[in-house]
């Protein structure tokens, strides 16, 4: 078996105190006379309730400056609803010119898009409207009416790719501020997905074609590529960047509380969300999170979820 030194280099240092938090790094506590380490943790807890419960909905921005828009409650009654977050409650602002649900979200808070959707029946809109942090305008459309697709990026600089159209689509979509262009197909076709990242760094994982998929790709602004799975395929939400993000919640065949962290080449399952659901929006980073709305199997939800992941110091055990 490798010992420390030939892993990391060096050999345990012994300390008077603890030092400045760095994952995975162990030393001995001369003054505790215990082997101490650091190790990430994550939890959820609750947030502030949207005003109104809803699912099929998107979000923008970060967990203390948050922005979600649109959806249905019931799935047929579509929602021009805007709703901001400061970190503890929700506040209604200006709504949506288009009532729809199953959109696309990306940006931040006084910054953000909204693409395609469905808006009744099967009718399916390639509308896109861009908010300025207190109201709504049409844009330039998206070339394909879609229905839950993922989006990552800007509003100056956005991508939309996948969903519904209404088969499950493998098209992406790049937004250079004023007019939309044709991007790379996705390798695998699917709707309900997860997505994350930049015009030129995206990732998208999870979703829907004639089954649950754990696929997942990054893009680099000119092509898609597979990489590591997920743990658990299933349509889900999701948040962060390209090289750290989260995959949360969802459905499988039943709803789901599951969640994972991207380190960019691996997911490892971390803790659940107290309400597993789908159809709801995800917002923020891998570190600092929002789950807010969504589908619960019985009842469409206003709950909102807040995700924290930092180093802690932990006492090495010993068998």
């Amino acid at each position: 078996m490798a010992t420390y030194k030939e892993i990391r280099g060096v050999n345990i240092q012994s300390l008077d105190a603890d030092p400045t938090a760095v994952e995975g790094e162990v030393w001995y506590n001369a003054s505790t006379g215990k082997l101490r380490m650091y190790a990430a943790a994550g939890s959820w807890a609750s947030g502030g309730n949207l005003n109104a419960a809803r699912g099929l909905l998107a979000g923008a921005g970060t967990q203390t400056a948050g922005l979600v828009f649109a959806g249905g409650n019931p799935e047929t009654t579509n929602k021009t609803l805007t709703e901001k977050y400061d970190g503890s409650s929700w506040t209604e602002v200006g709504d949506l010119t288009t009532a729809r649900r199953s959109i696309g979200g990306l940006g931040t808070q006084t910054a953000a898009l909204c693409a395609g959707g469905r808006t009744s029946g099967t009718t399916l809109v390639a509308v896109v409207e861009e908010f300025n942090g207190t109201g709504w305008t049409e844009i330039g459309d998206i070339n394909t009416a879609r229905q839950n697709s993922a989006a990552a990026g800007t509003n100056t600089a956005g991508l939309v790719f996948g969903g519904s159209v209404p088969a499950a689509s493998n098209t992406s979509e790049e937004f250079n501020g004023t007019a939309w262009t044709e991007g790379d197909n996705l390798n695998t076709a699917r709707s309900l997905l997860g997505g994350v990242g930049l015009q030129t760094a995206g990732l998208a994982f999870g979703g829907f074609t004639t089954a649950n998929s754990a696929v997942n790709e990054t893009y680099n602004g000119s092509s898609w590529t597979e990489v590591g799975d997920l743990n658990t395929a299933r349509r889900l939400s999701g948040a962060g960047i390209q090289t750290a993000a989260l995959a949360m919640s969802g459905y499988t065949g039943s709803y789901t509380a599951a969640t994972e962290n991207w380190d960019g080449s691996s997911w490892t399952e971390v803790a659940d969300v107290a309400t597993g659901r789908n159809e709801a929006a995800g917002v923020g980073t891998n570190t600092l999170g929002l789950l807010a709305g969504g589908y619960q199997g019985t009842a469409y939800q206003a709950l909102t979820e807040e995700w924290s992941f930092a180093a802690t110091v932990e006492t090495v055990a010993f068998d």
